[in-house]
């Protein structure tokens, strides 16, 4: 449910696929729209599109719907979803269920697509390890999924709503970096308040042996991560 245009869903769609299942792709826009993600598609033939609009039955006789991290919670066809008891589940809950390698965690309203490259690029230079960047950042984490070596090391961005869709497994990264929180996303979310609890799923779930990198100058995260139970790394940018 909901292709888009960054990856995800081409993404969530071409691994379905490989596996066997029975793949239906489902999004408000039209096949013009999503021309370049279903361009990613078009060797698995078996793939069913139905595009320019959601068909609720495709929301009652199906085993899982794979949605897109930009669909809302409050979606009448989640809603009809759930009232058949269909499973949902979205691309990073599958990753962090699947995942053998530690993996850190990057959020942040602003800086975390720089923030995740670059550490994605220093890691490299270290000790011999495979290192494998994903997330938010135009790449499916299933692009390398299978890949994945408990030996490795995963860099991943993680928006508010991937976020989200981790508090459902009640999972948070090994290693949590915030980059900062401001105002955003508030056509979804119905406060600051609420916006800011969303990005605290990061650190939400960690266990005391795991570890949260924050910026020492913002109240802000200073606030929120008052009560983390992972050890608080806070970083002054201007040192």
């Amino acid at each position: 449910m909901g292709l888009g245009l960054h990856g995800g869903g081409a993404g969530s769609a071409e691994f379905f696929a490989k596996h066997g299942s029975r793949v239906t792709v489902t999004d408000l826009k039209t096949k013009r729209e999503l021309a370049s993600s279903l361009a990613k598609l078009r060797r698995f033939k078996g793939i069913a599109y139905h595009l320019g609009g959601h068909r609720a039955g495709d929301f009652k006789s199906t085993d899982y719907v794979i949605k897109g991290p930009g669909v809302p919670e409050n979606s009448k066809f989640l809603k009809i979803a759930r009232q058949a008891g269909i499973s949902m589940l979205s691309d990073v809950e599958i990753f962090f269920l699947a995942c053998p390698a530690p993996i850190i965690g990057i959020t942040g309203t602003k800086g975390k697509s720089t923030t995740t490259w670059l550490l994605g690029q220093f890691l490299k230079r270290g000790p011999k390890k495979r290192i494998w960047v994903g997330g938010n950042i135009r790449k499916s984490v299933f692009e390398f999924l299978s890949r994945v070596k408990k030996s490795d090391v995963v860099v991943l961005e993680l928006s508010s709503f991937q976020l989200d869709s981790l508090r459902a497994i009640r999972k948070s990264p090994h290693i949590a970096v915030i980059t900062n929180i401001f105002p955003d996303h508030l056509n979804r979310y119905s406060s600051m308040a609420a916006y800011a609890a969303s990005k605290a799923g990061i650190f939400k779930f960690q266990k005391p042996g795991d570890f949260l990198f924050i910026n020492a100058r913002d109240a802000v995260l200073r606030r929120i991560t008052a009560r983390a139970r992972a050890r608080v790394i806070r970083f002054d940018p201007r040192k």
